[in-house]
């Protein structure tokens, strides 16, 4: 990126930006800055302060090339926010996505409405965010989180550990290893992605296949959840989904046909249907 002339941490994020640009990622400033911070150790405001400090440019040209690549930015930076906090990530296990928040806040307005309500299942749980959230933002809450990836619950553990959350992890193949368990609340982000839908690089190249694609449909994750959840659920307790873009009223009408009761479809700030909410039993 330059010639033998020490590169200042001014220069270092404008050729960044530059190179980041014409590879058409997004917020190219705000990425240069991350990664320039990130090889420095240092905050953005730091940058801001500081621009005429020398910049290693071998350690950065190392993670500019990551990128350009399209590896996600929340695994070359280590770790990604989610509900104000920092959660670590890596490779094997899917960076948690804002549009989960909802997803979390649904489950919280619903425990809050019944005091009474304590157990709560994180089913699939990835990076442990949802569960560790839950915990953290209602302490009385006993959560379990559970993962067939023993990669994801390594990761979730770090989490919990790092944010002093207390989460019982369980390795289990959706309920699989969970037989006899019952929850007041499950709450899922399933992998609800169809085989054939075409996706960024950055996803379909380095997440997890399988926290990704349901199956050729995108629906198969459901079926399996209307079939086997009620199981696992206590009289009186529900179900949170998070669905994909155009998916809540297939999720919604599988789930009256195989005899649940659809409670709520909520929206995203986007104004998407981001939340399917169901409890067992047929509607009156």
């Amino acid at each position: 990126m330059s010639d033998n002339t020490p590169m200042t941490v001014r220069e270092w994020i404008a050729a960044a930006r530059r190179f980041l640009g014409a590879a058409s990622i997004d917020a190219a400033d705000l990425e240069a800055q991350l990664l320039a911070a990130h090889v420095l150790l240092v905050d953005r405001p730091w940058l801001l302060a500081h621009p005429d400090e020398p910049f290693p440019e071998l350690a950065g040209e190392s993670v500019l090339a990551r990128r350009l690549a399209h590896e996600p930015l929340a695994y070359i930076l280590g770790q990604r926010e989610f509900y104000g906090r920092r959660f670590a990530v890596g490779p094997g296990v899917l960076i948690p996505r804002h549009e989960t928040e909802l997803l979390v806040e649904c489950a919280l307005d619903w425990f809050r409405e019944g005091t009474d309500r304590r157990t709560v299942l994180d089913l699939g749980t990835g990076s442990g965010c949802i569960a560790v959230t839950l915990k953290l933002e209602l302490p009385r809450l006993e959560v379990f989180a559970s993962d067939v990836s023993p990669r994801a619950l390594e990761l979730a553990s770090r989490n919990a550990s790092d944010l002093s959350a207390e989460v019982c992890l369980l390795e289990s193949d959706c309920f699989e290893n969970l037989l006899g368990r019952q929850f007041d609340a499950i709450v899922t982000n399933p992998p609800y992605i169809g085989e054939r839908e075409q996706l960024p690089a950055e996803v379909t190249q380095f997440e997890p296949h399988a926290a990704l694609f349901a199956g050729p449909t995108g629906m198969e994750f459901y079926e399996r959840l209307a079939g086997e959840a009620s199981a696992h659920l206590v009289a009186g307790g529900s179900l949170f989904m998070e669905v994909g873009y155009r998916q809540a009223n297939a999720v919604a009408e599988l789930f009256r046909d195989t005899g649940w009761n659809v409670l709520g479809v909520v929206k995203d700030i986007a104004g998407i249907d981001r939340v399917v909410i169901c409890a067992p039993g047929f509607i009156a």
